[in-house]
């Protein structure tokens, strides 16, 4: 029970990821509050979670909203009474040619994406600070780190979160506080499952990947539960990408 009387927030944790990352948390010991856009699909997760209800709290969350994002924060203070790990799952992205996307289309996925983890981490760290203590985890991407074609505004805010991970760790080291940034590679998620549907495409991917398939939400436990426990006490802005060895291949088809 690492996690023993920790609190974790966790954004897009309706989301296949986001709820792996929660529960994650939560079967650690930590008491867990859920947020996302859906009050629904919120109440299922909670249901599915798999820890007592007394320990999880649901707060629908817009997090392009700052005003939203504040009182998420404020309720789960109000409710646990400290803010010990946020982590930031929450995101969108939409698939078109860059030479096709509107000026709306690219705020809207910057908002959310980059402003609203940024906005997230700040009202976070407002409770953080004085007790000098704190674990935040951005969720970026592979793509931070390599270029795919259609996503142009997607990639933009998964690179930013990698270098905005640096800044925050750097101004908050002192007060304690750790900011790290997990990126997964290819993921199987709703997200992402129509493009897995074509098997071509799906194969095309899992050539580039050196342990021959593609991520599962799962995979996302050890290095969550580690990053947000006292084992890493001494790690702060760094980015770790959860990919099954894709860019230590260098993009290199397998076979």
């Amino acid at each position: 029970m690492l996690l023993e009387e920790k609190v974790g927030v966790i954004t897009g944790a309706s989301g296949d990821l986001g709820f792996a990352m929660a529960q994650a948390l939560g079967k650690a010991g930590a008491n867990i509050v859920l947020a996302s856009r859906d009050k629904r699909r919120l109440e299922d997760a909670a249901g599915k979670i798999g820890i007592e209800a007394s320990r999880v709290h649901i707060v629908p969350t817009d997090v392009g909203d700052n005003k939203q994002v504040k009182f998420l924060m404020k309720s789960s203070f109000d409710r646990f009474g400290s803010i010990d790990v946020l982590i930031t799952a929450a995101g969108i992205q939409i698939r078109k040619p860059a030479v096709e996307f509107t000026c709306d289309e690219w705020e809207r996925v910057l908002k959310v994406n980059l402003s609203g983890t940024f906005f997230c981490c700040q009202e976070a760290a407002k409770y953080m600070i004085p007790r000098r203590r704190g674990k935040i985890i951005l969720v970026s991407s592979l793509t931070a780190e390599i270029g795919i074609p259609n996503i142009a505004a997607y990639v933009a805010s998964r690179g930013a979160i990698r270098q905005l991970t640096k800044a925050l760790a750097v101004e908050w080291a002192k007060f304690n506080i750790n900011v790290n940034c997990i990126g997964p590679g290819r993921f199987l998620t709703k997200m992402t499952q129509d493009i897995f549907a074509n098997e071509e495409v799906k194969n095309s991917f899992i050539r580039l990947i050196p342990m021959g398939r593609v991520g599962v939400p799962d995979d996302l436990v050890g290095i969550t539960v580690f990053l947000a426990s006292e084992a890493s006490n001494y790690i702060t802005g760094q980015s770790f990408y959860v990919d099954g060895g894709w860019l230590a291949a260098g993009g290199n088809p397998l076979g």
